[in-house]
């Protein structure tokens, strides 16, 4: 595929999904091709080009895995450590005595799962002993049920780890470890930096897209909240991995659920995708006003990146990547299935009860056909896809579904997961 087939399919399906700007780029057998599309900001009218910075969101999750790795292939920490080892605001906390590094990159550590510790993005700690104070803020709470998760707590005292085992910060760290190495010179922590080269995000409203301010959090920045880059340099990231064996562990699937639209398993800081064709590895980013998306093929030792500027980003991902996939790697996209399948489910009143963290709660009822599920006070009909989805709103471009997991041995599902992150059973329905 050429610079000017790819921008040409880029402009189509951008112009069909509303998004303002985007920019997509393709790594095959150590070609890069790269196109961008459309405006950095509606506001200026500032084109989108190569150079242009996208919030990478929690792409830096996969990023702080690859420094993970690193260090433990230099024998500098062992994925089999307790996080307490090497988070020591956690010493004599259970689960994290108990719970290793590798739990954490799995997302199966059983940490606290709290609103206020999941999404407190509006905090504006600074200081280079951040990270040591978010830490402290999770031992304080009690564990949640042991059930798989994900969660921006982890990732955030994955950043620690990384702090204490370099004895630098998280983000010099990440400079040493992965961007220097890997020739991404063009990565910044908006932070610490501002450029003109930096992307509004951008939220559609009936009279076109409205830009929105910039995800930063320093605390949060190591589960996403603070990394920018260049399709450019994310392809050289993914270049990282398909060139690196040692890297190769990441990608080991662990036990975990299958997600519905998300993904098929999740590994080491990577989710995989059983695509036709063959397995694919990678991962998203949801960040306001822009997404992400990153795809390993080892196989045929190509990836795919696209960055967008706008909360339609997933629609042009589930629109472009069908034909990019196949035209340029030969994998097959598969479709996202929301047609509702009556019956498909089986008894609908196992999945009655109460799922909650402390601070967050869904209640969900059985119908005669499928579910109401009331998250947080706010009531949405659910219609079965499969034995375990339900299509709450097949409109929404990132969370048409939710899914249910951990079932017993009775059929009952003991998680709820509301995009990505589960809210553990505490009642049953009656």
């Amino acid at each position: 595929m050429t610079d000017q087939n790819l921008a040409g399919l880029l402009r189509e399906h951008a112009c069909r999904e509303g998004v303002p700007g985007a920019a997509v780029g393709v790594l095959r057998d150590g070609e890069v091709t790269l196109a961008s599309y459309g405006v950095a900001d509606t506001r200026t009218g500032a084109p989108v080009t190569a150079a242009s910075l996208f919030a990478v969101g929690s792409l830096t999750k996969s990023m702080v895995a690859t420094v993970v790795a690193r260090l433990a292939e230099e024998g500098r920490l062992s994925l089999d450590d307790p996080v307490a080892a090497h988070v020591p605001e956690l010493r004599g906390t259970t689960w994290a005595e108990r719970a290793t590094v590798r739990d954490l990159l799995a997302n199966r550590s059983g940490l606290p799962l709290r609103m206020a510790l999941e999404f407190d993005f509006e905090t504006g700690e600074a200081g280079d002993d951040v990270l040591a104070r978010f830490a402290a803020r999770v031992a304080a709470k009690e564990p949640a049920a042991d059930v798989w998760s994900y969660t921006n707590a982890g990732w955030c005292l994955l950043g620690r780890a990384l702090e204490t085992v370099t004895g630098s910060s998280w983000e010099e760290a990440m400079r040493a470890e992965l961007l220097a190495p890997a020739g991404m010179r063009e990565t910044a922590f908006a932070t610490e930096t501002r450029s003109e080269a930096r992307v509004s995000g951008h939220e559609p409203t009936p009279e076109g897209p409205v830009p929105v301010g910039p995800l930063q959090a320093r605390t949060y920045g190591p589960a996403g909240a603070s990394l920018v880059s260049t399709v450019g340099d994310m392809l050289r990231f993914a270049a990282l991995h398909l060139e690196d064996p040692a890297l190769a562990t990441l990608r080991r699937p662990q036990p975990g659920p299958r997600i519905h639209g998300w993904l098929d398993g999740w590994c080491l800081g990577w989710a995989w995708f059983d695509w036709e064709g063959g397995r694919v590895w990678g991962w998203d980013s949801v960040v306001s006003g822009e997404r992400a998306v990153l795809r390993l093929v080892p196989e045929q030792k190509a990836a795919v990146v696209l960055m967008t500027n706008s909360d339609r980003g997933r629609a042009l991902y589930r629109s472009l990547f069908p034909e990019l996939m196949q035209s340029s790697v030969g994998i097959g996209f598969p479709p996202l299935r929301l047609d509702v399948r009556p019956g498909a489910a089986g008894d609908l009143s196992r999945f009655a009860g109460v799922y909650a963290w402390p601070d967050r709660r869904a209640e969900v009822k059985a119908t005669d056909t499928g579910l109401v599920v009331d998250a947080d006070g706010i009531a949405a009909e659910a219609q079965p896809v499969d034995d375990r989805t339900f299509v709450v709103d097949a409109s929404d471009p990132d969370t048409p579904t939710v899914t249910f997991g951990a079932f017993d041995e009775h059929g009952r599902p003991h998680a709820l997961y509301l995009m990505l992150w589960a809210l553990p059973r505490v009642g049953f329905g009656s």
